[in-house]
């Protein structure tokens, strides 16, 4: 799969792009190998804003992205000039039976602005518009939620790459994105309609839209809409903390909407920060995981920090090298080296080297990881700079099989 590398100018605050052999937007070309292959159940690729401005973005499963014309605002990048745009490239199978894009947008109340006071942008699938001059609904004037706001863009969609783009009109009111996310399903049905993290339920619908919790929240919670041929079904939420251990599984009878929920404040999940996930079964089958992210790490304040991992849940131990990522951010552009330590695996050498990012502060790197025997592996990933701060550690985990 075709990677882009991406770094960040300190002086225009804009993103530079450094495209490897890719293909323009404009140019819609079938891949080999897709960015987003499905399995039965479904899966989707997303980009998240919403480490900014202190962290890099994450994102899995995507061919590329990249934007212009925007800043880095409170977990969410920012369109902040007249044609500013942001631009996700996803790779798709033929085997799509339905996709749906989902963006977590809000723009700031402006009075005299058209549309409502509200900043207008348009979103377009491979050049053709989805939705022109729209403008998420923040509620009331002054309001600072986020909105998620959901399309079936199925009948928009090729199999090999797509561009999905969103361009900014005549700001007169700052337009902000904390993630896009496209979700799709192999022509084996998925049971679910719906899903998102939330810190609360009201009414049988979320609160809010986030990816982020801190220690002092009440509870994560899990809201699941599901189809009707799976209610009655058994559905559950099984919780993974980052080191990828289970943490807690909770399951019931389903109706149209469900919820599934760790407490937070005052509990232990208040004291272990980092990148959690809530895998979600019906009748014991795996339907989609949904990631999330409870407080910040527990490190110096110089210490380099991991922000995400790109790396399947499921290789092939035929001694095929699979590259993967891993994501950064580092204040002082210092880190000399990586460690990959084995927590649990049959048999797998621990390794270590040096990333050629020196100078650089945040964006990605690469390692390659193969396997000739089948067993489960989980991985602790630590960075070290050159005054020899750690990074709390960051764990994933994978099958080769």
């Amino acid at each position: 799969m075709k990677m882009t590398r991406l770094y960040k100018t300190a002086k225009t605050l804009m993103w530079a792009v450094v495209l490897v052999g890719l293909i323009p937007c404009g140019s819609y070309t079938a891949l080999a190998n897709p960015g987003l292959t499905p399995s039965a159940s479904g899966k989707t690729a997303y980009v998240d804003f919403s480490n900014f401005p202190s962290g890099s973005t994450i994102r899995h499963d995507l061919v590329s992205w990249q934007a212009q014309g925007w800043s880095d605002g409170a977990r969410c990048l920012q369109l902040v000039r007249m044609g500013g745009y942001l631009e996700v490239v996803v790779g798709l199978p033929e085997n799509v039976s339905t996709a749906r894009l989902a963006i977590t947008h809000r723009s700031a109340y402006a009075p005299g602005c058209m549309d409502s006071g509200f900043a207008p942008v348009t979103t377009t699938i491979n050049g053709s518009t989805l939705t022109q001059y729209y403008s998420p609904p923040a509620g009331v004037p002054g309001s600072t939620g986020f909105t998620t706001d959901r399309w079936n863009v199925t009948g928009w969609l090729v199999p090999g790459r797509n561009c999905v783009r969103i361009t900014a009109g005549t700001l007169c009111s700052v337009y902000e994105v904390q993630r896009l996310e496209i979700s799709i399903t192999a022509t084996t049905s998925r049971l679910i309609e719906d899903y998102q993290m939330t810190h609360n339920i009201d009414g049988l619908r979320p609160i809010d839209s986030t990816t982020i919790f801190t220690p002092n929240d009440h509870r994560a919670v899990c809201w699941t809409k599901v189809t009707s041929e799976a209610i009655g079904q058994r559905i559950e939420w099984r919780f993974y903390d980052p080191s990828g251990a289970l943490y807690y599984q909770g399951q019931r009878r389903a109706d149209r909407y469900n919820w599934g929920y760790i407490g937070v404040a005052n509990r232990r999940p208040s004291d272990l920060p980092g990148q959690w996930r809530v895998d979600i079964y019906i009748a014991g089958r795996f339907q989609v995981s949904v990631p999330f992210t409870i407080g910040t790490m527990r490190c110096s304040v110089n210490a380099p920090r991991v922000t995400g991992i790109e790396f399947p849940s499921v290789i092939l131990a035929d001694g095929g090298k699979i590259t993967s990522y891993v994501s950064f951010f580092d204040p002082n552009g210092d880190i000399t080296s990586v460690r990959f330590d084995v927590v649990n695996a049959v048999r797998f050498t621990p390794f270590s080297f040096e990333p050629d990012i020196s100078g650089k502060t945040s964006g990605s790197f690469s390692f390659r990881i193969w396997a000739t025997i089948r067993q489960n592996v989980t991985l602790k990933v630590t960075l070290i700079d050159r005054l020899g701060n750690k990074s709390e550690p960051y764990y994933f985990s994978f099958r080769a099989i």
